[in-house]
C-alpha cells in the first residue's frame, strides 16, 4: 500500500480551495522526510532525526488544514499548541481519527520538541513517516467528508424549489418512508450530476449525503459513523438518522454493477447493527450514478431478539465505462 499516493488522491480534491496550499505543503514534508529516510542509510543516521522534524511539521500542517476545514476558521493566528488542544478537547475528530492523533502526539511529536538531545534509529524514522501519514490519510477522509457536506448544503440553498417539490404529502408520511424518499432523490439527483463518472469516494459520498438530508429536513438530526459498543468491540453505523422518537440506520455502499449482492452484504450488516441498537427500522442503500437508472425497492421483515426488523433495499445498477473502476 503507497500511503503517499493515497494521500495525494485525496488531497486531489481541495484543488481550488484555500486548503490546497497547505495540504500540499503537508505532503511535501512527507516527502522530504522519506527522502532523508533513504539519505540517512547511506549517508549517516544524523539524518534519522531529520526524518522525525519533518513528521512533525507534516503533522502540524495536517491539523491546520483539518482545523479550516472541519471548524471552517482560518488556523492563521492558532499556534500549533491551541490546534492541538482544540482537537483535543472538542469532540470534533472522530474516533479512529482521534486515536491516532493521541499516538502521534505521545510517541513523536511531545518527545522529540521537548528533548534537543535525542537522536533516532532508522526504525524510529520509518514508524514516524508511517504514523504521520497514516494519521494523515484518516484525517483527509474526515475533512473529505465535511468538505462534501458543506458543498452539497450550499447547492441545495441555492435551488429554487423544495426537493420534495413532487412529493405532496412528505410530511404527513412516517420517518421510514420520509427516509426512502430522501434516498431516492439523493441518488436521481447523483445520477444527474455523475452519469456515469466515477462515483466519489466513500467518505465524499457519505457527506454529500448527510449535507443533502440536512438541508432537505433540517429536522432530521444526522450521525455519522457512529461506534457502538458490541461484544468485545464497537460497530460503526454508516448513518443514524433520529427525527422525533424515530431513528433509522442507513447502511451505504458505493455504486456497484452488483448492487443487489452489496446490497446482500449490507442487509447481513445492518442486521447486526439493528440488534445491537435494539432499532428496529434500517436501509441499506446503493445509489446509482447512471442517469436514468430505475431504483429498485425492496421490503424485507427480518426476526431478531427484540422483535422483527423492518429493513429496505434500495438500489439500482450501475454500468461502468472506462473512466470508473470496479468497486471493491
Amino acid at each position: 500500500m503507497d500511503l503517499l499516493k493515497l494521500i495525494k488522491s485525496k488531497s486531489s480534491s481541495f484543488s481550488g480551495t484555500q486548503s490546497q496550499q497547505g495540504l500540499d505543503a503537508v505532503i511535501h514534508h512527507i516527502e522530504i522526510a522519506e527522502l532523508h529516510f533513504e539519505q540517512g542509510r547511506e549517508n549517516g543516521e544524523h539524518l534519522f532525526t531529520d526524518v522525525i522534524y519533518r513528521s512533525n511539521q507534516a503533522f502540524e500542517g495536517a491539523l491546520k488544514e483539518a482545523y479550516r476545514v472541519l471548524n471552517s476558521s482560518d488556523p492563521a493566528r492558532k499556534t500549533p499548541f491551541q490546534i492541538e488542544q482544540y482537537f483535543e478537547s472538542s469532540n470534533v475528530l472522530k474516533e479512529r481519527v482521534l486515536n491516532q492523533f493521541t499516538n502521534y502526539r505521545t510517541e513523536w511529536r511531545n518527545k522529540s520538541t521537548h528533548d534537543y538531545q535525542l537522536f533516532f534509529s532508522s526504525q524510529e524514522a520509518l514508524l514516524a513517516i508511517v504514523s504521520v501519514s497514516a494519521f494523515f490519510n484518516i484525517l483527509l477522509d474526515q475533512m473529505l467528508e465535511k468538505h462534501a457536506y458543506e458543498m452539497e448544503k450550499a447547492r441545495l440553498s441555492h435551488l429554487s424549489k423544495s426537493v420534495f417539490s413532487d412529493v405532496d404529502n412528505y410530511e404527513s408520511l412516517g420517518f421510514m418512508q420520509q427516509c426512502i424518499e430522501l434516498l431516492t432523490h439523493f441518488s436521481a439527483e447523483l445520477s444527474q450530476e455523475l452519469d456515469g463518472m466515477e462515483s466519489p469516494r466513500e467518505y465524499e459520498l457519505l457527506g454529500k449525503l448527510s449535507g443533502f438530508i440536512s438541508a432537505a429536513d433540517p429536522e432530521i438530526k444526522i450521525a455519522t459513523e457512529k461506534a457502538i459498543d458490541h461484544a468485545s468491540g464497537k460497530l460503526r453505523l454508516d448513518l443514524l438518522l433520529e427525527k422525533g422518537e424515530s431513528s433509522v440506520i442507513v447502511e451505504m455502499k458505493r455504486p456497484s454493477i452488483e448492487w443487489k449482492r452489496r446490497a446482500r452484504e449490507g442487509l447481513e450488516q445492518l442486521r447486526h447493527y439493528l440488534i445491537a441498537t435494539k432499532l428496529v427500522h434500517g436501509i441499506v442503500f446503493v445509489p446509482s450514478i447512471n442517469k436514468g437508472a430505475k431504483l429498485e425497492i425492496t421490503e424485507r421483515t427480518l426476526e431478531a431478539p427484540h422483535g422483527d426488523l423492518h429493513t429496505v433495499m434500495i438500489g439500482a445498477p450501475t454500468m461502468l465505462n472506462k473512466k470508473m473502476q470496479p468497486t471493491q
